[in-house]
């Protein structure tokens, strides 16, 4: 412990050999508590310093976290503005396969009357070969009944008259047909009718598959194969149509194959291009924001 300082009068009093002593006892308490001092001024200047190299360190880290935050900022903006885009495109899907399956249900429709129609037309040009066939088997058994088995010629020549030149009035009346002639003609005109309608009930069936099986594909993958449709389509409206008589002169199914595809209206063409060229923009704009 350190001895107490001598009062004034103390000092006043001592020799000056020990005022002396005295002085230099505070000169080197003085001279301790400026080392003292500086020592600690320099742990505060050291602490100053790690001090400022944190805040340094700190300050990079957050400027580095703002700009990530900017970077996240804008990403979620970016997948906000591509979720609405997707949003929007689905919606215009929808729309475009509920126009697109309406349109295909009144193609249906329509091909199905035209169906009906040619089915009505086809039953009439039955009944006029029917018809003629019949008139054909008369007039070949009338021609048969009126020629002469020994020498070729026509039994009517030989009752004519001689006067006049009229012909006899036996030969005016008709005579019925022999009964197995009579009998047999109802079951040829019904196998007729049954073989005219079995073609034309397979021909019906196999095209309004290929509607149904386009109309599924439609509804199940409308966006797929745009590009090869529309040239299919375009192809199809170059195809040149298949005479009526195709039908009725037993055509082999695969004569009747090409002509089976459903050529698709131009308002569908025009709305598959239009999403083509939207769906490219859209990935040209994704790869400028990548």
């Amino acid at each position: 412990m350190a001895a107490p300082r001598p009062s004034d009068e103390e000092l006043l009093r001592s020799p000056p050999q020990e005022m002396l002593r005295w002085l230099h006892k505070a000169e080197a308490e003085n001279l301790k508590v400026m080392m003292d001092h500086g020592a600690m001024m320099r742990e505060v200047n050291r602490r100053m310093q790690v001090h400022l190299m944190e805040i340094r360190s700190l300050r990079e880290v957050n400027e580095r976290l703002q700009r990530d935050s900017e970077e996240l900022r804008d990403l979620c903006c970016f997948l906000d503005d591509d979720r609405q885009k997707g949003r929007k495109l689905a919606r215009e899907w929808q729309r475009f396969g509920r126009y697109t399956a309406s349109v295909m249900r009144q193609e249906v429709a329509a091909y199905q009357g035209k169906l009906r129609g040619l089915d009505i037309r086809q039953q009439d040009l039955l009944r006029d070969n029917l018809q003629l066939k019949e008139l054909c088997l008369y007039l070949d058994q009338e021609r048969n009944r009126h020629t002469c088995p020994n020498c070729g010629g026509s039994l009517l020549e030989s009752r004519r008259d001689d006067g006049d030149g009229s012909s006899s009035s036996a030969t005016n009346q008709e005579s019925p047909l022999p009964p197995s002639v009579e009998d047999g003609r109802p079951i040829a005109i019904e196998e007729a009718i049954h073989r005219h309608r079995t073609v034309i009930n397979e021909q019906v069936l196999r095209y309004i598959r290929n509607l149904e099986r386009r109309v599924q594909v439609l509804e199940m993958k409308p966006g797929q194969n745009s590009v090869e449709e529309a040239a299919d389509s375009r192809r199809g409206e170059r195809r040149p149509a298949l005479p009526y008589q195709g039908l009725t002169n037993g055509s082999s199914s695969s004569d009747l194959e090409p002509y089976l595809g459903v050529a698709r209206p131009e308002a569908v063409v025009h709305a598959m291009k239009v999403l083509e060229v939207r769906e490219q923009l859209d990935k040209n704009h994704i790869q400028v924001y990548a």
